[in-house]
């Protein structure tokens, strides 16, 4: 049984049924994988790979079902059609470019999909067959700010319009939103007036395996030296990754040798930070910029931790956290809607933006962490599988494919192969 997260409004799903129901007739799904996979560096990458994974292990009940896939050229090179009712498709398209908004829509019509999922809100919007949209967050509208890009103020604004527009198409023309939690559900619905049936929540999921072994994480796993705190994830400036750096000095007051591990990819943002803490004059081993980090690094780093540690301002998940938490590492999050729906009583909260608050937090996990309810922390991390978010997905599907059968029940189900071009690929195997 899948349940929602405690709050109003979330299904039940029984996910023996779902199985269980076959579709009654062929149905061609196409999916935006134009971010496909982790190294694009997003967690939208993230996001779509998992769901793609999880597709392909689909019992046989969902034989009816094809999906089309279409991908940038690393994608494309990348991806692996697992049987015949997979195709993929060129559609080199960068998010948010023109190109995106004027070819792309042509390319979708000649993979002759039914309908498509667009698995950000990035879509043409040109586009005018049934489609539905996973939004991630709504960040950018709630914290509007030039500091969170790297052009200048002008070229800011017109891209931001830009943004609102297509983000407002996304909403009012989708069949069915997909969000990874039910704070971004809600701030959909009273922000835009859609009918809250519309959105459907699908918790996004963590790899419960727990990584590798402890051996071979290499001599970089060697500069997050005990005790410290772990942050991963970008430094954008609502991620509020300065107040982190900001605390150091007291934290450091209070448990001597404290370093902050910070573990993200290298850009303008990341770059912004290095000065600060230059203009702080920190000890050199005080915040530790570790880059980017693979899967096992990153599990060795979340093992290792005194605790994981976040001020943002806002999320639309809250994946590492929960990754922190299925590893039994204390995690201190500030007090945001979406850290209480996703983490509970799992967490420590201090007041948003409140070093002192912080500041307290942190002494207190890592001078009283056996304190701590180890079995809440892992019990809370298991609420979150890509098994559940598929279940979830699959439902929003199968109410698109029946509200477009409803519209004309009597009409055979457009189904149409797609014309042989070098572009497509059927099943590999």
């Amino acid at each position: 049984m899948l349940l929602g997260m405690g709050h109003k409004g979330v299904r039940i799903v029984n996910e023996a049924s779902i199985h269980s129901i076959p579709w009654t007739y062929m149905v061609r799904i196409g999916i935006d994988a134009r971010l496909y996979g982790v190294e694009s560096g997003t967690g939208i990458g993230r996001y779509t790979q998992e769901l793609l994974a999880q597709f392909a292990g689909l019992p046989q009940t969902h034989a009816m079902m094809e999906f089309v896939v279409f991908l940038q050229a690393a994608g494309y090179r990348e991806f692996v059609c697992p049987n015949e009712h997979w195709t993929k498709v060129l559609a080199d398209f960068r998010p948010y470019s023109v190109a995106a908004q004027t070819h792309f829509p042509r390319v979708i019509r000649n993979a002759h999909v039914d309908f498509m999922h667009f698995t950000h809100f990035d879509h043409p919007r040109v586009y005018r067959a049934p489609f539905i949209v996973t939004i991630h967050d709504l960040i950018l509208l709630n914290h509007p700010s030039a500091r969170a890009s790297t052009l200048g103020p002008l070229r800011f604004r017109v891209k931001f319009a830009m943004y609102q527009r297509i983000l407002a198409h996304a909403v009012h023309e989708s069949f069915r939103i997909l969000t990874p939690s039910q704070t971004v559900k809600d701030q959909i619905v009273k922000r835009f007036g859609v009918l809250p049936e519309k959105v459907i929540p699908t918790y996004l999921g963590i790899d419960h395996r727990g990584g590798g072994s402890t051996s071979g994480a290499g001599e970089r796993r060697n500069r997050a030296v005990p005790p410290y705190l772990l942050y991963i994830g970008n430094a954008y400036p609502h991620k509020n990754v300065e107040q982190l750096i900001r605390v150091m000095p007291e934290a450091r007051k209070r448990i001597p040798g404290l370093r902050l591990v910070l573990v993200g990819r290298e850009d303008d943002f990341s770059r912004r930070l290095r000065r600060e803490v230059v203009a702080h004059d920190f000890p050199h081993d005080a915040v530790v910029f570790f880059g980017p980090a693979t899967d096992e690094e990153r599990t060795q780093l979340l093992r290792g931790a005194a605790a994981y540690v976040t001020a943002s301002f806002d999320e639309g998940f809250a994946l590492p956290p929960v990754e922190a938490l299925a590893l039994d590492t204390p995690v201190i999050a500030s007090d945001i809607p979406i850290h209480r729906e996703i983490l509970a009583d799992a967490a420590l909260f201090f007041t948003k933006n409140n070093d002192k608050s912080l500041v307290e937090q942190i002494v207190t996990t890592i001078t009283s962490r056996g304190s701590y309810d180890t079995i809440e922390r892992t019990k809370r991390a298991h609420r979150f599988t890509w098994g559940a978010c598929v279940q979830e997905t699959l439902l929003a599907y199968r109410e698109v494919t029946t509200l477009l059968r409803a519209r004309s029940p009597a009409t055979p189900w457009p189904h149409v192969e797609p014309p042989n071009a070098p572009q497509h690929v059927r099943g590999e195997p």
